[in-house]
């Protein structure tokens, strides 16, 4: 009984050439667009080149060549000269090289100056881990800040009074839950951040007030005060799809058609970063800014502050 071979797996760079290969072939539909070709050189040898691509511009032939580099890290400066100096021995018109995990910045700066395109795959590959491919979401979340309550005693107080305004009741009813309501009802018309709600309760005649467990004062007035903020978020969210990213450009490339998916935007807040307020050059790309309102939940059943 003869035994069956068994196919060798795929190198992992040869599967990552093909895939950069089809993804030009998409792009490019009108170009011959061929996978591990020998070319024979200006000296008269035989080279490998992983992608060739062949069209025309303005009626010429024009030929392009692709190396992808599958390594343990960027590609350097060494990779874009050995890379350069090939393509010039076979005269190509363009000259590309697709690095899995992206470029170091020599290596960028020298591609920029002999006319090489730098890319890499955008596709949701874990090999792209070393870098991030995505578009940058802004969110100014507003919302009340501190709030701020003072007592107005009848008979002031020998020693200070110190209390938590979430404690002080009348009536056995937290004066801080009239507030809040006040400030839900009245949002529309503040504008401005800070300190901008200040005022003063004064009632018709003097109320019990408690701050704790067994002990009260009679006060003839309450001043509230209310801090409005503006927090300054940032989150970077991962996209993939079959398509390229320029390194040089700054910008994504895709076939027609291509379906791009995005990674899942939370909207816990607390999972996004602080962002500065310097402006940022915008990408082309897609971008997200969010203003989000941030209220009170309303309390019922609160004491009528205002009718006393």
């Amino acid at each position: 009984m003869k035994k069956s071979r068994r196919a060798k797996p795929e190198q992992p760079g040869i599967a990552f050439e093909k895939v950069v290969a089809a993804i030009q072939s998409q792009i490019d539909p009108q170009a011959t667009v061929t996978h591990s070709e020998f070319l024979i050189d200006r000296l008269g040898q035989r080279r490998q080149f992983d992608v060739v691509v062949r069209g025309t511009f303005a009626g010429q032939q024009m030929l392009g060549i692709i190396e992808c580099k599958d390594l343990g890290g960027k590609v350097g400066t060494p990779d874009v000269d050995a890379f350069v100096t090939k393509a010039h021995d076979i005269n190509a018109n363009f000259k590309v090289l697709v690095s899995r995990r992206g470029f170091t910045k020599p290596a960028l700066a020298k591609c920029a100056h002999y006319g090489v395109q730098a890319l890499s795959l955008i596709d949701n590959d874990p090999a792209n881990r070393n870098f991030f491919i995505g578009t940058r979401w802004e969110a100014d979340v507003i919302r009340w800040g501190r709030l701020s309550l003072s007592l107005h005693f009848v008979n002031e107080p020998a020693q200070p009074v110190h209390f938590d305004a979430g404690n002080v009741t009348i009536a056995g009813k937290r004066v801080i839950d009239w507030f809040t309501n006040y400030l839900l009802d009245n949002t529309a018309e503040v504008s401005g951040f800070g300190w901008v709600v200040n005022f003063r309760g004064v009632f018709d005649k003097p109320q019990t007030v408690v701050v704790r467990a067994g002990e009260e004062y009679q006060c003839s007035a309450i001043s509230f005060a209310a801090e409005r903020v503006c927090q300054q978020l940032e989150r970077y969210v991962g996209i993939s799809g079959t398509g390229f990213y320029s390194w040089l450009e700054q910008k994504a490339t895709f076939p027609p058609g291509t379906q791009i998916l995005m990674d899942a935007v939370p909207m816990d807040f607390a999972q996004w970063q602080p962002r500065g307020s310097e402006q940022r050059p915008t990408s082309g790309f897609l971008e997200v800014k969010l203003e989000v309102h941030s209220m009170f939940d309303r309390v019922a059943d609160t004491i009528q502050l205002d009718a006393l």
